[in-house]
């Protein structure tokens, strides 16, 4: 009986998780720019969920109990949202976005360093500020290289 505790109170929160990433997915769509902590935010949010569905999905299949059919179906369900609404379609976009972020940024760089003769301190610090967006998406970008790495590993 506490197995079946365990398992309604995992699957409440894998709902409650769920509500956020389809909250979370909404926004997003809705925004024309994605920035840096809502792609962050949205990443770790499916990850989240994703992981969820797996480890319940695996205690259900090991149970016996012929109840537990309701709560596979429904985790087949989440985990088709989040393939169809995330994994196959999102996903490509925000990683062709900061492609293109990180592309564009490196280009500023470089005209900016074409002046190196005459630094202003305003160049520099001009600079100095292009070179840590350029690390926050380069870092970010390879976050999210690193979850398409684990959906090829599924």
């Amino acid at each position: 009986m506490v197995k079946d505790i365990s398992i309604d109170n995992s699957f409440d929160l894998l709902c409650s998780e769920f509500g956020k990433l389809q909250k979370t997915i909404e926004y997003i769509t809705k925004k024309s720019e994605k920035l840096i902590p809502d792609i962050v935010n949205l990443y770790y949010q499916a990850i989240l969920v994703q992981t969820l569905t797996k480890k319940i999905k695996s205690d259900l299949q090991s149970s016996t109990i012929s109840e537990h059919q309701k709560f596979l179906d429904k985790i087949e369900k989440i985990q088709y949202y989040v393939t169809d609404n995330f994994s196959k379609s999102l996903h490509s976009e925000i990683l062709s976005q900061l492609t293109h972020d990180v592309q564009i940024s490196t280009n500023n760089l470089k005209i900016l360093g074409q002046n190196s003769e005459q630094k202003t301190k305003e160049i520099v610090e001009k600079e100095a500020l292009l070179y840590k967006e350029l690390r926050e998406l380069m870092s970010t970008k390879e976050f999210v290289e690193q979850y398409e790495v684990g959906l090829k590993d599924d």
